[in-house]
C-alpha cells in the first residue's frame, strides 16, 4: 500500500430501513455525483419490495464516511434532499444507489390521491395488492392513476403513522363488509411491519482518501451492474475541481434537447467525444484502459465534440430532415457525423450532398447492424478521409432495400421510413380536415401514435399517423370519409381532377399518401382491406424509388424484399 494513502477502516453496522431514511432526510447520507444515476426498470423496484417482505437479502451498502465535502446529489429517488449538516460527517453512498433511491423515492413519497405530478413520476408510485394473491411476486404493482383502491396499499403510507390510518380510515368507509375490511387492515399492518422491520447492512468506510474512495466505487462497479461507459470514465477520471464526464456529457444531450430534436443517444456521444480526443478503438468494454490513456485528452476534446455533435444533429434536423432524434437509425451514423464535422465544419455543397446520400444509403441497409470496432475503425477512417478532401464518401448499394418488411421502431430501415415519410408527407390533414403538424406529434408520443388501419397486416403500409375523435378507430375513420365524387371518376388523371378543385376526403388522403384506389378498395371490406395494404404498399414504394432517384441510389428490384442471404431482421444495432 502507498505510504500516502489513508488506512481503511470497514464498519459494518446493522440498520432498519426507518434509520436510512431518517439519514438521508436529515443530509447524513447522501449520494456523490460521481455515481451513475437511477437506471432501475420498474420490475426491478418491485422486486425489491418483495424481496424485503419476504426476508430475502438485498445486499449490503456500502457508505464513504467523511468529513470532506464532495458534489453529491440534490435529489434522491425523485425527492429533494437538504445539504450536509454543517460540522458533521457525512457518508456518501459508494454502492446501493438504486436500492437507496427505491427505498427513498417511494416510502417517502407524500401520500397522493391521483396521478403523479411529472411525467414519469409514476415509477415512484408503488402498491401493494392485499388480496389473497396466488401469484406471490405480482403482489407488488405500480399504479399510474395513483386512485384510491381499497385492496391496494400505497407505500407512500407505510412509514407514517398518520399516513396509514388516514388511508385505512378510508377504506373502513368505502369497504361495507367490516370482515373483508379487517382482512385488509390486518395483511396491510403485516406489510408495514416487515417493511418497517428489515434490516439492512451499512459498511461504512472510514479514514478513506476521496481517491481510494472512487477506486472502490468503480471496482464494485466492474463487477456488478453494468454502467454506462462514459459513467464509468466520469468515476474514474472524477476530480473535485471540475465537472463529470457525465455532466459534462449531458449537458451537449440536453443542449440540443432544448431545441425540440430529443434527446440523442448519450452514448454515441460519448463515443464521439473518444472519437474526436484520438481513441481508435470506441467500443472497447475495458473503460477503465480508456481513462487512464486518455482521460486528459477527453475532457481537452469536450469543447470540440459539443460543437461538432451540434453541427451533426443540425445535418440531420435540416439536411435530412430528421424529425425526431430518436429516429436516427444507428446511434454510429453520429459518431461519424459529428467527426465528419469536427474536421469539416463548413462543407462544400457537393461533400453536402455526398453526407446525405451516405446518410440514406447505409440507413437502408445493414451497413452498421452488429457493427464491431474494426468495422467502426474504417468507417471513421473514410470518413476522416472524405471531410478532409482527400476522398470520396461511397456506401455500398448493394444491400439498400428502404422499405422494411414490418414495421418495428427497433429496426433501422422502420426509423428511416418515419423519416422519409414525414419528409414526404409533411403537411397532414386529421378525419375532419384539420391540418396537424406530424413533427410535433412525434415530438411528444410514443410508438402507439402508428396506429394499424386494418388488423393482422405488419407492413408500414399499414400504419398511420391519423389523429381521430375518441373511441374512433382509424379504420372507421377512412371509412367514414365522405365519398368525394362518382367511384373512380378522375383516378389516374390528376390534372382533370385539379380542374374541379380537390375534395377535403381526397386532400386528407393524399396528406397520408393514400391512393384514392386503395381507399375505396378499404371501404369495401373483406378482402378490400388487403388490397388497401397492397396498393399502398406499391404507391409508397414508388414514391420512394423516386426519392432515392434523386439521391443517385439505384434500387432495383421490390423495396422490401430481402436479398438472398440476409435476415429479415438485420438492421438492429
Amino acid at each position: 500500500m502507498r505510504t500516502d494513502q489513508a488506512e481503511i477502516r470497514p464498519d459494518p453496522t446493522i440498520a432498519l430501513v426507518d434509520d436510512l431514511l431518517g439519514g438521508i432526510g436529515r443530509g447524513e447520507i447522501r449520494v456523490p455525483a460521481f455515481q451513475r444515476p437511477f437506471v432501475w426498470r420498474p420490475h426491478q423496484m418491485l422486486e425489491l419490495f418483495d424481496s424485503i417482505e419476504r426476508g430475502y437479502p438485498i445486499g449490503s451498502l456500502l457508505l464513504w464516511q467523511t468529513d470532506e465535502r464532495v458534489p453529491s446529489l440534490d435529489e434522491i429517488g425523485g425527492l429533494a434532499v437538504p445539504p450536509p449538516p454543517d460540522g458533521r460527517q457525512v457518508s456518501y453512498l459508494l454502492d446501493g444507489h438504486q436500492r437507496v433511491s427505491t427505498l427513498f423515492g417511494v416510502l417517502n413519497r407524500p401520500l397522493r390521491d391521483g396521478p403523479a405530478e411529472g411525467e414519469g413520476d409514476w415509477i415512484w408510485q408503488i402498491y401493494r395488492d392485499l388480496r389473497p394473491d396466488p401469484l406471490g411476486s405480482d403482489r407488488y404493482r405500480h399504479h399510474r392513476s395513483g386512485r384510491f383502491s381499497p385492496h391496494l396499499l400505497p407505500l407512500a403510507a407505510v412509514m407514517r403513522t398518520r399516513d396509514f390510518l388516514r388511508h385505512f380510515h378510508r377504506v373502513e368507509l368505502t369497504v361495507k363488509d367490516p370482515a373483508q375490511a379487517d382482512a385488509l387492515i390486518r395483511e396491510a399492518e403485516a406489510v408495514a411491519q416487515r417493511i418497517k422491520g428489515y434490516k439492512l447492512t451499512m459498511v461504512r468506510l472510514q479514514g478513506a482518501s476521496i481517491d481510494q474512495a472512487v477506486n472502490v466505487y468503480a471496482r464494485l462497479n466492474r463487477t456488478g451492474t453494468r454502467m454506462d461507459p462514459d459513467q464509468m470514465v466520469s468515476a474514474l477520471t472524477y476530480r473535485k475541481e471540475q465537472p463529470s464526464l457525465a455532466s459534462r456529457i449531458d449537458d451537449i444531450v440536453t443542449a440540443i434537447a432544448d431545441t425540440g430534436f430529443g434527446e440523442l443517444p448519450r452514448l454515441a456521444v460519448f463515443r464521439s467525444l473518444l472519437a474526436i480526443a484520438g481513441e481508435t478503438d470506441i467500443m472497447s468494454p475495458r473503460w477503465s484502459l480508456v481513462a487512464d490513456y486518455v482521460q486528459n485528452r477527453l475532457h481537452d476534446a469536450l469543447p470540440q465534440t459539443d460543437r461538432a455533435v451540434r453541427l451533426a444533429a443540425q445535418f440531420l434536423r435540416t439536411g435530412v430532415n430528421l424529425p425526431q432524434a430518436k429516429f436516427l437509425p444507428y446511434s454510429h451514423q453520429l459518431v461519424l457525423l459529428a467527426m465528419f464535422f469536427h474536421v469539416c465544419p463548413e462543407p462544400s455543397g457537393r461533400q453536402y450532398d455526398r453526407l446525405r446520400r451516405w446518410f440514406w444509403v447505409t440507413s437502408w441497409s445493414s451497413a452498421f447492424a452488429g457493427a464491431t470496432s474494426t468495422v467502426l475503425r474504417k468507417a471513421l477512417a473514410e470518413m476522416r478521409t472524405f471531410a478532409s478532401g482527400a476522398g470520396d464518401l461511397d456506401p455500398d448499394v448493394g444491400d439498400v432495400r428502404p422499405m422494411p418488411e414490418s414495421f418495428n421502431l427497433n429496426s433501422a430501415r422502420t426509423k428511416a421510413y418515419v423519416a422519409w415519410e414525414t419528409l414526404e408527407f409533411p403537411r397532414r390533414l386529421d378525419m375532419l380536415g384539420q391540418p396537424f403538424d406530424v413533427v410535433k406529434v412525434l415530438e411528444a408520443a410514443d410508438s402507439q401514435i402508428f396506429r394499424h388501419v386494418v388488423p393482422k397486416d405488419s407492413r408500414p403500409a399499414n400504419r398511420l399517423i391519423f389523429p381521430t375523435t375518441p373511441n374512433t378507430g382509424v379504420l372507421a375513420a377512412l371509412k367514414g370519409l365522405s365519398p368525394p365524387r362518382g367511384p373512380g371518376l378522375f383516378d389516374g388523371n390528376p390534372e382533370l381532377s385539379g380542374l374541379v378543385g380537390r375534395s377535403v376526403t381526397e386532400q386528407i388522403l393524399d396528406s397520408h399518401g393514400i391512393p384514392i384506389k386503395a381507399w375505396r378498395r378499404l371501404c369495401e371490406g373483406g378482402n378490400g382491406n388487403q388490397i388497401f395494404v397492397d396498393d399502398r404498399t406499391d404507391f409508397l414504394a414508388e414514391r420512394i424509388r423516386a426519392f432515392a432517384d434523386h439521391l443517385d441510389v439505384p434500387i432495383s428490384g421490390r423495396l422490401d424484399v430481402p436479398l438472398a442471404g440476409s435476415m429479415a431482421d438485420d438492421d438492429w444495432e
